[in-house]
């Protein structure tokens, strides 16, 4: 029997898709700040092919701060187009992007009513998310939906990042079960699902691509849905 179902946030609860416009304005705003010239086309180009780069260094870390993460990749950026951020200019944008949120920010569709039925069938709702707590107050400040949860743990507090066990762990105690009684909900492959499966938990994937289906091969996860409510019906 499943007594705990445990949420990713970010991607998972919402898409960040519905915050992209005002993404990319902030964007541009931060690179002409930098002295880049670019267009946003070029800017866009340029992050993807840095965040890759240094998140694939920070990922291989049991513990690191997102903020530091993010701003790496920003001045990795900017340089690359041979901007010269600072400090300010960063916080600035950091500032842009939670106002921005305030606007922009959706949760997927179902989410407060899975939340709601989960909770009136006595299961244990649980956050576990890769992000800094200052972050996660902002964003649950946003959504609303913190009443929803019995236990809410970020990467910051647990001081470990998802794939790597100890947050699992930790998220397991507060539910007061085992892993084998436990969903993990989250829509990324590579932190959600294989540090789901490594740790014992059933591992499920949100996949919402219309064009394909999920790529074969480890890391597999347990369940897949197109949909938050289908979570309801994997309880048994």
């Amino acid at each position: 029997m499943i007594r705990a179902v445990l949420f990713d946030f970010g991607g998972t609860l919402f898409s960040y898709e519905t915050m992209m416009n005002g993404e990319g304005h902030n964007l541009l705003e931060l690179a002409r700040g930098a002295g880049v010239e670019a267009d946003l086309e070029q800017i866009l180009r340029a992050q993807r092919e840095h965040s890759r780069r240094v998140f694939k260094d920070y990922s291989s870390r049991p513990y690191y701060r997102h903020r530091d993460m993010f701003n790496e990749s920003l001045r990795a950026t900017l340089e690359a187009l041979g901007g010269s951020p600072d400090d300010e200019l960063l916080e600035g944008y950091r500032d842009r992007q939670w106002e921005r949120h305030r606007h922009d920010f959706e949760l997927r569709q179902g989410v407060t009513e899975t939340l709601g039925k989960l909770r009136e069938r006595d299961i244990h709702v649980g956050m576990v998310s890769n992000i800094d707590d200052d972050q996660l107050e902002h964003l649950l400040g946003v959504s609303g939906i913190g009443p929803y949860f019995d236990a809410i743990l970020s990467s910051e507090s647990a001081r470990s990042c998802k794939p790597h066990g100890e947050i699992f762990r930790q998220a397991l105690e507060s539910a007061g079960c085992r892993a084998d009684e436990a969903l993990f909900v989250g829509d990324s492959r590579t932190t959600d699902v294989a540090g789901a499966n490594a740790a014992g938990l059933h591992s499920v994937l949100l996949w919402q691509r219309t064009d394909r289906s999920p790529p074969d091969g480890d890391p597999r996860p347990r369940h897949v849905i197109s949909e938050i409510p289908q979570v309801l019906g994997l309880l048994n």
